[in-house]
């Protein structure tokens, strides 16, 4: 749960406690989630339980439990050779298997937006970062906003 307190912190710009509709569409921008105003809407008409227009940390805690149980099973069907991490590799694969073709810039430019350390590689927290701020509801919609990412 630790890493849940820190992902809240680092979400909760002006450190008042919550998460506001501001930060949760500034963060969503910053990953290139598109479109914003409907996501925030769908994540709040969801889970803001008092219906106050941000997330308490209690109520941002179910949240990221309910994506996290979600995630994590295609986190794992996405890092293919199971090295813990998703790579450049796993990526196209991904692509290649949804009838896809990327190329590797391309590719490179999908881990560069989730990836946190330089590693060029996506650990479970870096993904569970980036799906947390895009609420893709399964891989084909996630796909689909890395996609609409590289068109910019």
């Amino acid at each position: 749960m630790d890493h849940f307190r820190g992902l809240f912190d680092k979400l909760d710009k002006n450190n008042d406690g919550f998460i506001s509709t501001v930060e949760l569409q500034s963060e969503m921008r910053r990953i290139g989630v598109e479109p914003v105003n409907e996501k925030v809407k769908a994540v709040l008409s969801s889970y803001d339980k008092n219906e106050d227009g941000r997330l308490s940390y209690q109520e941002f805690l179910v949240y990221m439990m309910d994506k996290e149980k979600k995630w994590k099973i295609d986190f794992h069907a996405i890092d293919r050779n199971e090295s813990g991490v998703i790579d450049l590799e796993d990526i196209m694969t991904l692509f290649k298997e949804l009838g896809l073709i990327i190329s590797k810039p391309n590719a490179k430019r999908i881990i560069q937006m989730m990836d946190k350390d330089n590693s060029m590689t996506v650990d479970w927290e870096e993904f569970l970062h980036h799906v947390i701020v895009n609420p893709a509801e399964n891989i084909g919609e996630l796909v689909s906003s890395w996609k609409h990412n590289l068109v910019k």
